[in-house]
């Protein structure tokens, strides 16, 4: 996988490790960040100006889910503008909890 790609991965597992007590690492945020990549790769627009609905828990700050959604966009732009064909294959396994209706590619 293209390295900045991976370092923004990254950047967004930390995010998550470091909301943890606010269920950032859950299963539903997992999923909701996962569809930020299937949308990145189908090249699908994503609306980041409000954040993304990440099914935390109720005291979750809206801090938390700012600094979750700005880290996805940030993932979402790289992928656009970073991803090349050898990373793609790696993208969708990474993608593990989408099946394949949630996962439709035009070109691939």
């Amino acid at each position: 996988m293209t390295e900045k790609i991976k370092l923004e991965i990254e950047k967004f597992q930390k995010l998550q490790e470091k909301h943890s007590e606010s269920g950032a690492e859950d299963s539903e945020p997992d999923y909701i960040f996962q569809l930020v990549i299937a949308h990145a790769l189908a090249k699908q627009a994503l609306d980041f100006s409000e954040n993304l609905d990440w099914d935390l828990f109720d005291e979750a700050s809206e801090i938390t889910k700012r600094e979750l959604t700005k880290q996805a966009a940030q993932v979402y732009k790289t992928i656009l503008s970073l991803c090349q064909d050898a990373d793609f294959n790696e993208l969708r396994k990474f993608c593990w909890r989408l099946d394949a209706e949630e996962f439709e590619f035009n070109d691939k």
